[in-house]
């Protein structure tokens, strides 16, 4: 299972630069960040290679972190990938709450990252459709 650090925080300009340069200065490598904007606040989304250290020095530095688990997926990177899962987890009737994901290898791989209520049922749910799980995230 994945560890997503979410990051509550102002939206002015510099906000980023100061995370990234926490995360910089501590030689914590950055492997996935979304961005989502609500007027003069915002919530930034991060894994990286050490979520624990990160969310460490980010709560000493002042910013307002907290960890949830996540599933995360590998899936093809073609058309129709993330709908067959979306289907998936309808047909068991879970939500998914939030989900964003990135290519790792143009037309074969992708990550999808979802955060649902129940992430350990998921990942139960999609082995045993086949899908590859990255747990080292």
């Amino acid at each position: 299972m994945g560890k997503q650090l979410s990051i509550f925080m102002e939206n002015k300009p510099g906000k980023i630069n100061r995370i990234t340069g926490i995360l910089q200065k501590e030689e914590i490598n950055l492997k996935a960040m979304t961005i989502a904007d609500s007027g003069t606040f915002g919530i930034v989304k991060i894994m990286t290679d050490n979520n624990k250290k990160a969310f460490n020095v980010l709560k000493k530095d002042n910013f307002l972190v907290s960890y949830q688990d996540v599933v995360v997926v590998e899936i093809q990177d073609r058309v129709g990938a993330f709908h067959y899962v979306a289907k998936i987890l309808e047909d068991e009737k879970i939500n998914i709450e939030d989900a964003y994901g990135f290519i790792i290898e143009a037309d074969k791989k992708a990550v999808l990252i979802l955060k649902v209520a129940e992430p350990k049922k998921v990942e139960t749910l999609l082995k045993k459709q086949g899908y590859k799980l990255i747990e080292d995230f």
